[in-house]
């Protein structure tokens, strides 16, 4: 299995060396690209420093950019099963396994990590509840899937998706819209229990200015996925 974990972080310095070990304990047969987004601390610094590959934006352009240039780096290098993790250390390397057969035992094309099924759901704020209820509400409305946790960063995608994504994902927060253009373009999407942790070390990239303007943004962008997929402006998946 030609396989790799795709970091995107932006000042994760102090982060980053014990994600980089942890993903090397459980997950040794991946490989590890971290995208450093532009980073004004040391990130780029600290994975090198565990001998990590690394692809650096000389500015911040975005989360979803930040993971379309490793999906781009995953498709030019031929890797065939790609895990999406953030550099924060929320999320534990250990069920990245889980996520990957989840791929082959739920026939799906993409993953996601769900913190809010198990048996410790992870716990969040009454915002944040809100706002998941409700794009997972409008995927519903347009797909008619039902997502518990459709905000979460931690996916796994095979072969295909990885193609796909890798000319087509949205910039800054793309978290419905990429589920419902994977799935109005063919694609299969399932969920896995996952365990997520709190952040130690430095600051989300949800600051308040973002968290303000991010549901408006994200129903705009969720708009134009449906045009574009309605109006065949999207190639869909074939097989």
């Amino acid at each position: 299995m030609n396989s790799l974990v795709i970091i995107p972080a932006f000042n994760e310095e102090k982060n980053l060396p014990q994600v980089i070990d942890e993903i090397r304990l459980f997950l040794s047969g991946f490989d590890i690209v971290v995208i450093d987004d532009g980073s004004t601390d040391l990130t780029a610094h600290a994975a090198e420093d565990r001998g990590v590959g690394v692809i650096s934006h000389n500015v911040n352009i975005g989360y979803g950019a930040a993971v379309q240039t490793g999906f781009t780096y995953a498709r030019q290098n031929g890797y065939t099963t790609v895990l999406l993790m953030d550099g924060d250390g929320q999320h534990d390397a250990r069920d990245g396994l889980t996520l990957v057969r989840a791929l082959t035992e739920q026939a799906a094309d993409m993953v996601i990590g769900s913190r809010f099924q198990g048996k410790n759901p992870y716990k969040t704020t009454f915002a944040r509840v809100v706002g998941k209820n409700l794009f997972s509400l409008i995927t519903y409305l347009v797909t008619h899937r039902s997502f518990v946790d459709i905000t979460s960063g931690f996916r796994a995608l095979n072969g295909r998706a990885i193609e796909f994504l890798s000319r087509n994902y949205p910039v800054d927060f793309p978290d419905a819209e990429v589920i419902i253009m994977l799935l109005l373009s063919g694609f299969q999407v399932a969920e896995a229990p996952a365990t997520f942790r709190r952040r130690t070390c430095g600051v989300s990239m949800f600051c308040l200015s973002k968290k303000m303007y991010y549901p408006f943004k994200a129903m705009l962008a969720v708009l134009i996925v449906i045009m574009r997929v309605v109006f065949k402006k999207e190639p869909r998946h074939v097989g």
